[in-house]
């Protein structure tokens, strides 16, 4: 990659013209992220630095040390020299490959455990155990985006039709477990009894209805014998043949 006084020399001459890598770039035909690459340290083509270089009036120079002027330059020190430097970039980019396949998956994703549980889009799953049956990745940037907890989420699967089209058989949503006030119109997971249901809660008054997408289904009082499980905050689905 560059290195610290290719870098600083261009930012030295972008503050001493006045001008930033967006204004350099169009005054001067340059793509802006060539120059905004090599000021993350990222390795440029010789070509790219030279043209970054030429806008900014600062000498490209690659080679062995400067030569008194008049004398002839060493060529056979000069081809050393060029493949000393194209080794150091090889090098450099094979460590650099290495290292992004070596990053802690920890560190980007959260498992949320996926229970071998149905919840019924229809007339109600009966719940014998809960059995984690394997874990599914979600980034921690889109929990923090939703607002979620990594501790509070599990995953399970839909099974019937009462909640086509939003939800099918066999989709798998996953639950936000904090206990919350209910939201009108959002979709839960609920238990009632020994069965547990995925369902959209309709506000009416002071009262809620348990409400199936599908119109073929009645509507339904929440009741005090159904307890709300988790809030439906993301489907996944595999696309049938």
């Amino acid at each position: 990659m560059p290195g610290p006084d290719i870098i600083g020399a261009i930012q030295e001459a972008l503050k001493r013209k006045g001008t930033n890598p967006s204004r350099l770039a169009k005054d001067n035909g340059l793509s802006v992220n060539a120059i905004r690459y090599i000021l993350e340290g990222r390795p440029p083509s010789s070509r790219r630095l030279a043209e970054v270089c030429d806008a900014l009036d600062l000498e490209f120079y690659v080679g062995p040390p400067r030569i008194p002027a008049g004398t002839q330059p060493d060529a056979m020190q000069l081809a050393d020299e060029l493949e000393r430097l194209a080794a150091q970039a090889r090098r450099l980019a094979e460590e650099s490959e290495r290292k992004s396949t070596e990053i802690d998956q920890g560190t980007l994703y959260v498992s949320a455990p996926r229970f071998e549980v149905l919840a019924a889009a229809g007339g109600g799953a009966a719940v014998d155990q809960e059995v984690v049956k394997g874990y599914l990745g979600f980034t921690k940037k889109w929990l923090r985006d939703q607002r979620l907890m990594a501790d509070q989420l599990a995953v399970i699967e839909v099974q019937g039709d009462s909640m086509e089209p939003t939800l099918g058989s066999g989709d798998i949503v996953l639950l936000d477990m904090r206990p919350s006030e209910l939201r009108d119109g959002e979709i839960y997971t609920l238990r009632r009894d020994e069965e547990l249901l995925v369902k959209r809660l309709r506000r009416q008054s002071e009262n809620w209805l348990i409400v199936s997408d599908n119109i073929a289904y009645p509507v339904e009082p929440l009741g005090s014998t159904a307890q709300v499980v988790g809030r439906v905050v993301w489907l996944g689905r595999t696309i049938k043949r």
